[in-house]
C-alpha cells in the first residue's frame, strides 16, 4: 500500500493561489458565463452571491509574507469571479489581519461585503473595534454573535449599532449542529437579519424547523 499523502498549509494555499491565477486569466467571455448566482437579503432586498469566502484555518497564516500573498491571490480571484462576502472572526487567529493585508493589496474592492463576529464574554465593543482595525474598514456590513457566546449582551449591542448606522446587518451563528433549540427561540423573537448555522449533506436537521422559520421571519441564512 502506498504511503498516505499529507499536505501542508503552504501546499494547499499554493494550489489555491495557482487556481486563483488561472481563474483570473480566463477570458472575460468565460467569466461572463459563470456569473455567480445571487439571492436577496430578505430585510433589505440587497443581493449577494450565494457563495462567499470563509477564513477559518486557511487564512490563519501569521506574518508569513508568502502565505499572506497567496491568500491575497485567492481573494483576487474571488472578487474577479464576482464574489462579495468574506467572513471572519476573532476566533480565527491571524485571519482578520491577513484579510486586511489582502484588501490593501487589492486596493480595497468596492464589491466587498465584510462579515465578522463578536466572540468574547465581555468587552464586545472593544473587540469589534479591534476587528475593524484589522480589516481596515470604516464599518462592517454584517456583525454576528459567534456561537451565541454571551448573546444576551452582544445581540442588543449589535442591534443598537445597526440603529446608529455603525453596522448594516446583525445576526447570530452556531456551528457543528449545536444549540438549535436556542437558535430557534432567538430567530422567533429577535429582529436579526442573518443566521449562520450547520446545514450540509450529512447534517440536515435545519430543514425541519430552522430553514422554514428563517423563510417565515425574513432572515438570511449562511
Amino acid at each position: 500500500m502506498p504511503p498516505e499523502k499529507t499536505f501542508s498549509r503552504r501546499t494547499v494555499l499554493s494550489a489555491l493561489a495557482a487556481s486563483a491565477a488561472a481563474a483570473v486569466l480566463r477570458p472575460l467571455s468565460v467569466l461572463a458565463q459563470t456569473t455567480p448566482l445571487t439571492r436577496p437579503i430578505p430585510s433589505t432586498g440587497e443581493r449577494l452571491p450565494v457563495i462567499g469566502l470563509g477564513s477559518w484555518i486557511t487564512f490563519n497564516v501569521g506574518d508569513d509574507v508568502q502565505l499572506r500573498d497567496e491568500c491575497a491571490a485567492v481573494m483576487r480571484a474571488f472578487f474577479a469571479a464576482g464574489g462579495r462576502m468574506i467572513d471572519s472572526s476573532p476566533m480565527y487567529g491571524s485571519s482578520q489581519a491577513v484579510i486586511g493585508y489582502g484588501l490593501n493589496k487589492l486596493a480595497r474592492p468596492a464589491a466587498l461585503f465584510s462579515a465578522d463576529k463578536v466572540w468574547t464574554s465581555s468587552a464586545g465593543r472593544a473587540q469589534i473595534e479591534q476587528s475593524r482595525d484589522y480589516w481596515g474598514v470604516r464599518r462592517f456590513d454584517l456583525l454576528q454573535v459567534h456561537n451565541l457566546l454571551a448573546w444576551e449582551d452582544h445581540l442588543p449591542m449589535l442591534l443598537s449599532m445597526k440603529a446608529e448606522g455603525r453596522v448594516r446587518y446583525a445576526g447570530i451563528t452556531t456551528s457543528e449542529g449545536r444549540r438549535h433549540d436556542e437558535i430557534e427561540k432567538i430567530m422567533a423573537s429577535e429582529p436579526i437579519d442573518f443566521v449562520q448555522l450547520t446545514y450540509n449533506i450529512v447534517d440536515r436537521e435545519a430543514e425541519a424547523r430552522l430553514l422554514p422559520l428563517a423563510q417565515d421571519r425574513g432572515i438570511a441564512v449562511i
